[in-house]
């Protein structure tokens, strides 16, 4: 958590983020077995803004999203069913609106 925070007060959303309510579908690494079992479609969640991964195998910039799944999708070891994950988004591509027959995004 930042520490320029004030306690009771939601953190900002990252301009150029991806917003609350978008579709994405979530996809699986090329370079691996996952990170889920299959790929599946979702919508960004309200339960907290985007945030940086820190991870060593994070690119720059790279941010993690909240994302509630269509359906309960089970992680590539086998766990699971998760409704609802935090996602780097390498792994997020939004999806065509147009395509699924709605308005262009």
């Amino acid at each position: 958590m930042s520490s320029e925070r004030k306690p009771g007060r939601p953190a900002p959303w990252p301009a150029g983020a991806l917003p609350v309510g978008r579709r994405v579908r979530v996809v699986r690494d090329p370079g691996w077995d996952g990170p889920w079992r299959c790929e599946f479609s979702g919508t960004i969640d309200s339960l907290a803004p985007p945030e940086a991964v820190r991870h060593p195998g994070a690119r720059p910039g790279e941010r993690a999203y909240w994302v509630v799944f269509d359906e309960p999708q089970y992680d590539a070891e086998g766990d699971g069913p998760y409704r609802k994950a935090q996602i780097w988004d390498r792994y997020l591509v939004p999806e065509d609106r147009c395509a699924a027959g709605g308005p262009p995004a």
